[in-house]
């Protein structure tokens, strides 16, 4: 037969555990919500500034291009499919990119000014630089 006092002590031996447990979980919730900070970093203006990013790459990998470049006819060749890459580009995130390039005359050397300006929504940016190659 059970004892009904031994009953009684395991029953409060469970509420205790029980209300131990909540309360232990409670003072853990609000340690960690007095410890954290009061601010939370906005990382916003990363995506804000992604058309200026994209704007001095171009400009910085024009340059590698132009500079990898053994001979006049592989230069033009270069230029060429990279402003197709970057016409694909500019189509898939909804900019428009104008990259022109000139090359007034090749032979050793050749100086090669380009045109390039990106718009979006948020950004307009313009810029002409030459490149003197090799």
């Amino acid at each position: 037969m059970l004892n009904l006092s031994n009953f009684r002590k395991t029953v409060r031996k469970g509420q205790f555990f029980i209300l131990t447990a909540v309360a232990v979980v409670t003072i853990l919730f609000f340690v960690s919500r007095w410890t954290s900070p009061l601010t939370q970093v906005d990382t916003s203006s990363i995506v804000l500034s992604e058309e200026l990013f994209t704007f001095d790459n171009i400009q910085e990998k024009s340059v590698t291009v132009i500079k990898n470049s053994e001979n006049c006819e592989e230069l033009e060749y270069n230029l060429q499919e990279y402003k197709n890459f970057i016409r694909g580009f500019a189509r898939d995130k909804n900019y428009k990119i104008t990259f022109e390039y000139s090359i007034p005359s090749c032979g050793a050397t050749a100086s090669v000014k380009i045109d390039l300006v990106i718009i979006s929504e948020k950004v307009n940016a313009q810029k002409t630089f030459i490149v003197d190659w090799p």
